[in-house]
């Protein structure tokens, strides 16, 4: 991503205000549509990003700044979300849930120095990269998603 680390949180600042513009005022069924055998639904996307801040985008960029080059744990996400708690599954409550646990993630990213975002880690599937280099990654996790969704909700309009 060849934003500037500015341009990149702003990025992730107005991801919930994104993802509630788009999702608020769907129906249930909208929500849990599936557009095919293998493609998760608005509800199970929202529920995705929710899990992730919590428990990997923003954990991993808090081992990045703790430890020296940690060596940072693959994430099976399909056997993550077929286990996870869906107590919390309402779109009121996963876009609220998501807003908290990414105002907590902006608030570690923008105490960062300049000289933490040269901080390292290993990753079995990317390899070695900075902090900056996880700032775009999940900017572009968020954004990747945000297009699942507006994908999702024009079959959905298609089909009414």
């Amino acid at each position: 991503m060849s934003l500037a680390r500015p341009q990149l949180i702003a990025t992730l600042e107005q991801t919930p205000s994104t993802l509630a513009h788009l999702t608020s005022t769907l129906t249930d069924s909208a929500l849990d549509f599936h557009a095919g055998p293998d493609e998760w639904s608005i509800r199970e996307i929202l529920a995705h990003l929710v899990d992730d801040e919590m428990f990997v985008m923003r954990t991993r960029m808090e081992r990045i700044m703790k430890e020296e080059s940690p060596s940072l744990a693959s994430h099976d996400e399909k056997k993550w979300y077929a286990q996870r708690n869906t107590s919390r599954d309402t779109i009121s409550e996963l876009l609220s849930d998501f807003a908290q646990q990414r105002a907590a993630s902006l608030g570690i990213l923008t105490l960062l120095r300049d000289k933490d975002w040269t901080r390292t880690a290993f990753h079995p599937e990317y390899g070695h990269f900075t902090a900056e280099a996880w700032l775009g990654s999940w900017v572009e996790h968020d954004l990747v998603h945000i297009r699942q969704i507006e994908q999702a909700r024009a079959t959905i309009e298609q089909s009414a």
